[in-house]
């Protein structure tokens, strides 16, 4: 077949299978919705040595500038060698689909879920090459920096038939997977919404040390899927709520704020009150009519100030404490993002 586009111009890595006969047994283990998932799959050593010793660079000619990285992912994504794999390993995500009776969101996130649950290859961090693995190795090695778990998770999704793209972050260095978005819905206009592959995190939510990221990624789409994720309005919502309650509840949150102020009104309420409580009993024995009435009347109406002041922090305190079981079911729950939108919507109601 006759090569087209850059690839007359630019050799993309592949992966080239050794003559290694033998089986890997591979568990594949992550949790989803509360429940811990668990299954064996083999993988031909031929393979994964291969992709291990193939080369991870391109040769690309001067003048192409970025157009080369496209291809440059799909090569490690979509590598045609790996296609047994992803079919071996997806025959055991559609057996939960049709368990959990999933649909195409829930399946999407369900995807999502096992590559988020990868440990971070932190040693790979460090060292000189950080070359981006093969999904291969990345399935084999359990484990896989921001470019690995994006590739393989990229691949899933679209051998699934999902639109999916992986988003180039290049001044932060890294790499995550990009869905197709809805005005108003995408990340810093690039018409994606982010799937953070190295931490659990809802789709559409930067997580760990990119959290505050808000630099505009280049966009490179991988396969030619066509499904999209339709739940990112429900994703939007409950990602509003949370910054909305951390605004209240965080340690500088307005809430917080107002407790701790209340608090300290408290105390100093308290510390008058056991002032005027030991100086009555010396006013009254002294004989200071005039003064022992002055005091009587102040103590008396702190007691009520205190009474108020109680009873608003009480009320405040309970608020906190309602609404941060609320982040925290926010937090705790996302690899359950239909159980958090029900809860949101079971409270609008």
């Amino acid at each position: 077949m006759a090569k087209r586009g850059l690839e007359k111009y630019v050799t993309y890595p592949s992966i080239v299978p050794t003559e290694k006969s033998e089986m890997i047994p591979v568990k594949i283990a992550f949790p989803y919705r509360h429940l811990n998932y668990s299954f064996t799959i083999e993988v031909p050593n031929s393979l994964y040595e291969g992709a291990k010793l193939s080369g991870k660079s391109a040769r690309v000619p001067a003048g192409i500038q970025d157009a080369w990285l496209a291809g440059y992912y799909k090569a490690f994504a979509l590598d045609p060698s790996q296609t047994k794999i992803y079919q071996t390993l997806l025959s055991q995500f559609r057996r939960i689909r049709s368990e959990r009776n999933l649909n195409s969101d829930e399946y999407l996130e369900l995807l999502t879920a096992y590559v988020q649950s990868l440990p971070y290859d932190a040693d790979k961090l460090s060292s000189i090459e950080i070359a981006p693995r093969f999904p291969i190795e990345t399935i084999v090695d359990g484990t896989g920096i921001c470019s690995d778990k994006s590739l393989l998770l990229a691949g899933l999704l679209s051998h699934e038939g999902y639109a999916v793209s992986v988003l180039q972050f290049g001044k932060e260095n890294h790499l995550t997977v990009g869905l197709p978005a809805p005005d108003g819905y995408d990340f810093a206009g690039c018409g994606q919404t982010v799937v953070e592959t190295t931490a659990i995190s809802y789709i559409g939510h930067p997580a760990g040390e990119y959290a505050s990221t808000t630099s505009r990624p280049k966009v490179f789409v991988i396969g030619h899927g066509t499904k999209k994720y339709e739940s990112i309005r429900d994703v939007a919502k409950i990602l509003a709520t949370l910054s909305s309650l951390n605004e209240k509840i965080s340690e500088e949150g307005t809430l917080t704020l107002e407790i701790v102020r209340l608090h300290e009104k408290l105390l100093l309420l308290k510390e008058e009150l056991t002032k005027s409580r030991d100086e009555l009993p010396v006013l009254m024995k002294e004989d200071k009519t005039e003064e022992y009435e002055s005091l009587r009347q102040t103590h008396n109406k702190n007691v009520e100030r205190l009474k108020k002041t109680l009873d608003s922090y009480n009320r405040l305190v309970a608020e906190y404490q309602k609404l941060a079981g609320l982040a925290e079911f926010i937090q705790h729950n996302r690899l359950d993002r239909p159980a958090v939108s029900l809860k949101l919507r079971s409270i609008d109601n």
